[in-house]
């Protein structure tokens, strides 16, 4: 398949993580104001059911009815998971490389992932969320989950993976990938297009004023993830450069002591 870009030759996009009943509201109100004030829509990673003990704020009883705000302004909905509930996994076997050992998803069947995936994707349905696009725990996922999303076709359910090491949105195992290479955003001179990981949660005051200074400069290349792979023809796999990147960023991640 060809691949084309229409627009601008350098598009960014954010991805927020860990979105849950249990998690900091004044951080998430502060992002919020920053990215509706710049008119940026991001892709929200939802925990269908959050058991994550790390998670330790009083729940929110709001949660979802602020969920669907979000879902009302244009944000894209992502299935985040199940339950953020992690084991240990040996650093290998994983569907992209990653230094990781705990996970979600990797080790279980296609058929055990196919359910986990069904009971959040209803999870989230029940609350008035309509996901579009899946993204596990700590990028720990392997050939099985993307088989199970494969599949999920069939139950009228088709799903993008926010992930992958690649310059543009590509298909891989009968899946389309955005690909997200940074966690912090950067002026990035190669034509692509680029994901900037965020955990508001964890967040410190300078991440937020980092960010919005970002998006004063470059506010103008930022794109809806939804509209962008509506938009985009996808190309067949990664290419040559997206497996460059896929090892260079594992190389440079494994000196820095990273668990990613």
């Amino acid at each position: 398949m060809k691949w084309q870009r229409k627009g601008k030759k350098v598009e960014y996009c954010i991805r927020l993580n860990d979105a849950c009943p249990q998690m900091n509201a004044e951080k998430w109100a502060r992002i919020e104001r920053i990215l509706d004030k710049y008119k940026v829509k991001p892709i929200v990673g939802v925990i269908p059911e959050n058991r994550d003990p790390d998670f330790v704020a009083v729940a929110d009883e709001n949660f979802w009815g602020k969920a669907c705000e979000w879902q009302k302004k244009g944000w894209t909905i992502a299935l985040h998971g199940l339950h953020h509930k992690l084991h240990f996994h040996e650093p290998r076997g994983y569907y992209q490389l990653s230094h990781s050992s705990k996970t979600e998803w990797a080790g279980k069947s296609s058929t055990e992932q196919y359910e986990m995936l069904k009971q959040g994707y209803q999870i989230l349905k029940g609350h008035g969320l309509t996901p579009t696009c899946f993204f596990a725990p700590c990028h720990t996922y392997d050939e099985a989950t993307v088989e199970a999303i494969a599949s999920m076709k069939t139950e009228g359910c088709s799903l993008y993976i926010s992930d992958g090491y690649a310059l543009h949105p590509y298909q891989r195992d009968g899946v389309d990938f955005l690909p997200t290479l940074f966690d912090t955003p950067h002026k990035l001179p190669m034509q692509g297009t680029y994901t900037f990981v965020y955990h508001p949660n964890n967040m410190s005051s300078a991440d937020f004023d980092y960010l919005e200074n970002f998006l004063q400069q470059y506010k103008q290349y930022f794109r809806s993830p939804d509209i962008l792979m509506k938009d985009s023809e996808i190309k067949d796999g990664q290419g040559v450069i997206g497996r460059i990147l896929e090892y260079v960023i594992y190389f440079m991640r494994g000196l820095k002591g990273s668990k990613e």
